[in-house]
């Protein structure tokens, strides 16, 4: 991991609150697997203070994509970067990725949370394997990485809450569609991956969660971001994770 000086080529607005950021990283692309995440420099004064907790959503060539929801102050001023500016990001962060064991994954996201999966979705279909993803939004507005999924010409379900596009309900419901050959990968909201969590345990799907948590520093330093597992430790998000066995943590 290194801290890494990136050039902004394009910032774009997808749709609802969520934005995608292509940077130009030839060192750091190369080094991004599925499940990475950057700790982004939002501002160099205190105002805000840190830096931000980012999953590497894609990689085209010397490019990495990051997909973000502009949610607070530091989101806010990333929306306002343009082609030409050079941003700092420390990377890549996480050791325990996902799992390509099994020949068939399904890979359920929640908003935001699909950026987590897609980078991973990729490989898994360049190793030969049966992908589907699974995406889940509050409105039609909010489904802002169906353009992705489309380009990239995987097979996905879509689930709104309001019913505006796709099957009405929560993504989680989509467990008792596949039978418990696939391999669950999920990433999204905590009440979300607690439901993904509890459903398996009923259909008897191997799941791997994506959390996510409020970090500091991004390396396993200031432990701001641990979850409690069933032995009743604590492991780091950002170092032991960010990516867990659902058997093994409490959420």
């Amino acid at each position: 991991m290194e801290d890494h000086l990136l050039e902004v080529k394009e910032n774009i607005h997808l749709s609802g609150r969520t934005w995608v950021l292509r940077l130009s990283a030839p060192a750091l692309a190369e080094k991004v697997r599925g499940g990475h995440f950057l700790m982004i420099e939002v501002s160099k004064s205190y105002d805000p203070m840190g830096r931000r907790a980012f999953a590497v959503g894609d990689v085209r060539g010397d490019e990495i994509l990051i997909f973000y929801d502009v949610v607070g102050r530091g989101t806010e001023i990333m929306s306002g970067w343009v082609r030409g500016d050079r941003i700092r990001a420390f990377g890549p962060l996480g050791k325990g990725l996902f799992s390509y064991e099994g020949d068939k994954h399904l890979l359920v996201g929640g908003g935001i949370g699909l950026a987590g999966l897609t980078l991973f979705g990729k490989e898994l279909r360049n190793m030969g394997k049966e992908v589907v993803f699974a995406y889940g939004a509050r409105s039609a507005e909010h489904l802002s990485m169906m353009d992705w999924l489309k380009e990239e010409g995987f097979s996905y379900i879509v689930f709104t809450d309001d019913g505006s596009a796709g099957r009405k309900g929560p993504v989680t419901e989509i467990l008792r569609d596949f039978d418990s050959s696939w391999v669950v990968s999920a990433c999204g909201p905590k009440a979300m991956m607690r439901e993904v969590k509890r459903i398996s345990e009923r259909t008897g799907h191997k799941v791997y969660l994506s959390l996510e948590a409020r970090m500091a520093c991004g390396w396993g330093v200031c432990l701001g971001c641990v979850v409690r597992t069933r032995d009743r430790r604590y492991r780091r998000v950002c170092w032991e994770g960010p990516v867990f066995p659902a058997e093994e943590v409490l959420i």
